[in-house]
């Protein structure tokens, strides 16, 4: 009588145990998904970075900043003229 409680209390056992591991492996699947996704959205935030870099230290020269400015804005400085030329049909 006293072996057949044992095993049913180690039946039991197992079976909490055989939930508890099935919990934790889908768990963890699910934390490494996660994971990819992460790194996923950092490697695209890093190249972002990136071009805001290369984009700061272009428009840092005065130059390009007046350049980007005539061709996007129409600015002009005091003095020039600005002559549209439109193409013959």
């Amino acid at each position: 009588m006293a072996r057949r409680v044992f095993s049913l209390i180690l039946l039991v056992f197992i079976g909490l145990l055989s939930v508890q591991l099935y919990r934790l492996f889908f768990q963890y699947r699910g934390v490494g998904s996660s994971l990819s996704e992460t790194e996923e959205e950092l490697a695209a935030l890093n190249t972002e970075n990136e071009k805001l870099k290369a984009d700061m230290s272009y428009f840092g020269n005065a130059e390009n900043l007046a350049k980007e400015a005539k061709s996007k804005f129409d600015y002009k400085r005091p003095g020039e003229k600005m002559m549209i030329i439109v193409p013959q049909r």
